[in-house]
């Protein structure tokens, strides 16, 4: 069986055709001409098989030239063959495919959970914080406006900036980093979701956000949104959002 492991963190994985040993695929390649899961296109090219085979033993009946019918009309006998063959491969296919995709999906959506990502800036109703210096973490953490807005830059896999908006009270700040050690956040309801086409995912990143920051002077107890004791992040939003796109 091929490996499942986390794919790389980033919004547009493709997604894999289920696991299967190296004969298995290379039988299933053969009947399917399948390298990713686009099993629409694969249907639409099996009546063209089949026309082409209705064709090719049409011909063989009414070619003048004698020695030419026979092998034509067993090249369209053998085409049609083929094409039964493949119809029965692809529902086999499409089958295993729609029982993997589910635990494919979790799988990756456990990684995205349990990943940090650095924070490049971060931005409180207009105003940035520089999470890695325990005064600005000081003063983030005196704020008592939840609604204020936030917006967050963060970096992925490979290399590229994502940007997402919440409210503060969606944001929980772990103030346990050393003073100049990168700021990260974690998505604790982040999830991968599959594009209506099956061939790539996107992220649907969800509240509440974990932001790791550097630990202010003194003892600091974890707090969330407002910094009010007890207040826990918001409940996941409904909908999803496409990669590359602001987050409601």
């Amino acid at each position: 069986m091929a490996s499942v492991d986390p794919s790389p963190l980033r919004p547009d994985l493709p997604v894999p055709l289920a696991p299967a040993g190296r004969l298995a695929a290379a039988v299933r390649f053969g009947l399917t001409l399948l390298r990713e899961p686009v099993f629409d296109r694969a249907h639409r090219r099996t009546p063209r098989l089949l026309v082409l085979a209705v064709l090719l033993v049409l011909a063989g009946q009414v070619l003048s030239v004698g020695w030419l019918r026979e092998p034509v009309t067993t090249l369209g006998v053998a085409l049609a063959v083929y094409t039964a063959l493949r119809v029965a491969a692809l529902r086999v296919v499409e089958h295993r495919q729609r029982e993997f995709e589910p635990t494919w999906l979790e799988t990756q959506s456990a990684h995205l959970r349990h990943s940090r990502f650095e924070v490049v800036r971060f931005t409180v109703d207009g105003h940035g914080f520089d999470l890695t210096d325990p005064d600005a973490v000081r003063d983030l953490l005196d704020r008592t406006d939840g609604d204020a807005p936030v917006v967050i830059d963060f970096c992925h896999e490979p290399a590229a900036l994502e940007r997402v908006f919440r409210h503060l009270r969606d944001v929980t700040v772990l103030p346990t980093s050393r003073p100049g050690s990168p700021a990260r956040v974690r998505f604790a309801a982040a999830r991968y979701a599959p594009r209506p086409a099956g061939r790539t995912t996107y992220w649907q990143l969800g509240t509440p956000l974990v932001v790791t920051t550097a630990r202010p002077a003194g003892p600091v107890a974890r707090r969330a949104g407002t910094g009010s004791t007890g207040r826990v992040g918001a409940a996941p939003r409904a909908g999803a959002r496409p990669p590359g796109t602001p987050s409601a």
